[in-house]
């Protein structure tokens, strides 16, 4: 406690002079991993490869063994969530869009069709501040940009790695499409429009500079939540079956329908349709005659929150919001039958991090929760939460541990607890009824956890059985709390500010003298507006707020007495931030990116570096004891930066030899070669030359004698290690001098 009041008296005594703004930032964090995302456009199909975006990447999947589909690339990322792609000749082009009014377009090469490379991005189609792109598509060897609020633009593909926007004479896009797709000179756009409707937009490209709209049709939204058009048909999926001719003229004809349960999304398969995703299963449908479709069957094909599906030869390929990725064999089309079930590394959306026994605990928010490995993310198991079919009775917001139980809040239900006493397989440990949880902390025998929809609302739960958590108090919140953490005999809530006023968001500080019985002790809000996120340093009180306009450091030494000691301010004032802490380092996430602040003086924390997170903000960050922060981007995926100092390392190009190294005794040298996702064996070979070493390696760290991935200590200089089938990721060589060396020659190949 001495500690504690000595840090309070100390920031207290400090008179602060001046506000840190965002200042130009050094070299951004380091990027070590990138994975997962919104599957926010279709995938694309060439050969045995798929490529699916996922977030801000694009995963190369191979399926020359449909029945054992391979994960063997991910791509260097677009500098936002990709929301289109397609393919042209050896390009791949994704379009992209964040949160603050930017836009662009990627470029990736397909020289090895396995690894997709990153060669050039551009956001320069048009010259205005608040791009919307919709999408993208390829028609007459053009590149077509949709763009909601300033119309299409057109590139002809001349210099396929660098196209060349000019606008066309189509200078709006009426509807926020969901799918773009081409065929032949024709492009069709269909999504739902602000009124609920579905909507079918049709483009004639055959003059390629100059594509004009030829039709729009609307159809009921409700019937029809989704609509799939091809030349002359359009199939429609709701809570009806729709089939559509769709003329010359792209005008829209009615013929067949049957009411049938709900679904997200059908296609077309010859004269058979299958519809998928509200609910259980996949339903199969004979369109033979187009006037009169019958059911063809009911199968257990688990596609629920499946919303795209793409076709590969007899195989349906069905990417789900519940991070599956499903092979569906349509050779019999009127039985169709599962032929594999991938799972999408990292998910469609991770929420929240937790670590529990040297893995990472991810909670998805469609489902439940995955177990991955803390170093690749690869998932080692997958945990979904018997709960039913229904997106809106699921909705996993934050995570808790408790010993080897993790707690889950569930917007759709309430408090789950999953144990992961054998994290290989996740057993369901208890539940607890409390609707629409969305923070929650654990602390010895109990669980806090709070809402805002339909009445705010703080309760404490006793999970001392785990098996029958029970609600023991429960009191009226009149804001919408954004984060809970228990400090010690307080709890401390992050809240919006729902009335505008001082008296309400920033900080709400209870006392738990009775832990099963909180009190309101103190509230702040200097200025912060809402609050969102909180982290806090325990050993000299001190708690890192997140507001909308940056972050305010509190003095927490007298907790019915919070007072703001330091303040960062960034330069927008934003939505949704997010903060977290370790050691002299602060992080703050804003639609900006992830700043990082120097907290060695709390009272003046200053910015270091800033680092783009896609165009948006992070749903939460996390900073673990071995330097790394693991930003949740939701849609854009989770980020795993290297938070510490990176090593000076000599960079190693693949298969490129390095000569003539010498040292003394004792000597180290350090080099680095990034490894790609899906090598199977990466070389290191030292050799020539006299003398004596010892060869050392390790992925994402100095290795040491002690702590090593692969190590040679032959007598001489021909050193070999071989690493079979590395993780992706900064592999450290060291060359030791066992004795003095000379005329070396140093290579790594993967």
């Amino acid at each position: 406690m001495a500690i504690k009041l000595l840090a309070s008296a100390l920031a207290a005594a400090l008179v602060l002079t001046a506000t840190p703004q965002a200042q130009a930032a050094d070299t951004p964090l380091s990027l070590s991993l990138l994975r997962g995302g919104a599957v926010a456009a279709d995938p694309v199909v060439a050969g045995d490869r798929v490529y699916i975006p996922t977030g801000r990447v694009i995963a190369t999947w191979d399926y020359s063994d449909p029945a054992a589909p391979l994960r063997v690339a991910t791509s260097g990322p677009a500098d936002a969530a990709i929301n289109g792609l397609a393919l042209h000749g050896n390009q791949l082009y994704a379009s992209w869009r964040g949160y603050d009014g930017s836009s662009g377009v990627a470029v990736y090469s397909l020289a090895d069709p396995a690894q997709p490379e990153l060669v050039g991005q551009t956001e320069d189609y048009v010259a205005a501040d608040n791009k919307f792109l919709l999408g993208l598509a390829i028609a007459n060897d053009h590149l077509y940009l949709f763009d909601n609020n300033h119309g299409v633009f057109v590139s002809d593909l001349a210099d396929p790695a660098a196209p060349q926007f000019a606008a066309t004479g189509i200078t709006g896009v009426p509807t926020q499409y969901s799918r773009i797709i081409a065929s032949g000179s024709t492009i069709y756009g269909t999504g739902r429009n602000w009124l609920g409707g579905t909507v079918l937009d049709i483009y004639d490209a055959s003059n390629p500079e100059l594509p004009t709209q030829v039709a729009g049709n609307g159809v009921d939204g409700l019937d029809n939540f989704s609509l799939a058009p091809e030349p002359g048909f359009v199939l429609g999926t709701g809570n009806q079956l729709t089939l559509y001719d769709l003329n010359a003229s792209g005008q829209l004809s009615k013929r067949g329908w049957l009411d049938i349960p709900p679904a997200i999304t059908g296609v077309r398969v010859g004269d058979y349709a299958y519809s998928f995703g509200w609910g259980q299963g996949l339903d199969a449908w004979n369109i033979a005659d187009i006037d009169a479709p019958v059911e063809a069957g009911h199968f257990d094909i688990d596609a629920f929150a499946g919303r795209r599906v793409v076709r590969s030869g007899n195989l349906l390929l069905i990417p789900t919001d519940t991070d599956l990725l499903q092979a569906v064999d349509v050779s019999t089309p009127q039985t169709p039958t599962r032929v594999s079930t991938s799972w999408l590394p990292v998910g469609i959306a991770a929420r929240d991090i937790a670590m529990h026994g040297g893995s990472a605990v991810l909670v998805q928010p469609n489902y439940g929760l995955t177990v991955n490995d803390p170093q690749t993310l690869a998932p080692t198991a997958r945990f979904e939460v018997d709960l039913p079919k229904k997106l809106e009775s699921r909705s996993f917001e934050a995570i808790a541990m408790s010993g080897d139980i993790a707690w889950l809040a569930s917007w759709g239900y309430g408090l789950v607890g999953v144990d992961l006493s054998d994290p290989a397989a996740p057993v369901e440990a208890g539940r607890m009824a409390f609707p629409f949880a969305a923070v929650l902390d654990v602390a010895g025998q109990y669980a806090y956890v709070a809402k805002w929809t339909n009445g705010g609302l703080f309760g404490v739960a006793d999970i001392s059985n785990p098996a029958a958590p029970t609600l023991v108090w429960q009191g009226g919140l009149s804001n919408q709390p954004y984060a809970l953490k228990v400090d010690g005999s307080h709890a401390y809530m992050a809240e919006s500010n729902e009335s505008n006023t001082t008296a309400d968001g920033g900080l709400r500080v209870f006392d738990l003298a009775d832990p099963a019985a909180p009190v309101e002790v103190s509230h702040l809000n200097a200025d912060c507006g809402n609050g969102y996120d909180l982290a806090i340093d325990s050993a000299v009180s001190l708690l890192y707020l997140a507001c909308g306009t940056g972050v305010q450091v509190i003095d927490i030494a007298d907790p019915a007495a919070p007072a703001v000691v330091g303040r960062f301010n960034a330069e927008d004032n934003g939505q949704y931030t997010r903060v977290a802490l370790h050691g002299d380092r602060a992080w703050f996430a804003d639609n900006a990116g992830v700043h990082e602040l120097d907290i060695t003086d709390p009272t003046q924390p200053t910015q270091v570096k800033l680092t783009p997170l896609g165009h948006q903000g992070a749903q939460r960050l996390y900073a673990t004891d071995d330097d790394r922060l693991f930003a949740l981007g939701g849609n854009t995926g989770v980020h795993v930066f290297t938070a510490g100092e990176a090593p000076e390392a000599t960079p190693l190009e693949n298969k490129v030899p390095v000569t003539a190294l010498s040292g003394a005794a004792g000597e180290e040298l350090l080099f680095a070669i990034e490894v790609p996702a899906g090598a199977r064996m990466l070389n290191i070979l030292s050799y020539g030359g006299s003398g004596d070493i010892t060869l050392l390696a390790k992925r994402n760290g100095v290795p040491t004698e002690g702590d090593a991935d692969g190590r040679s200590s032959r007598p001489g200089n021909s050193e070999t290690i071989r690493i079979t089938n590395p993780a992706p990721g900064t592999y450290y060589i060291k060359v030791v001098g066992v004795k003095a060396f000379s005329r070396l020659t140093l290579q790594a190949r993967y």
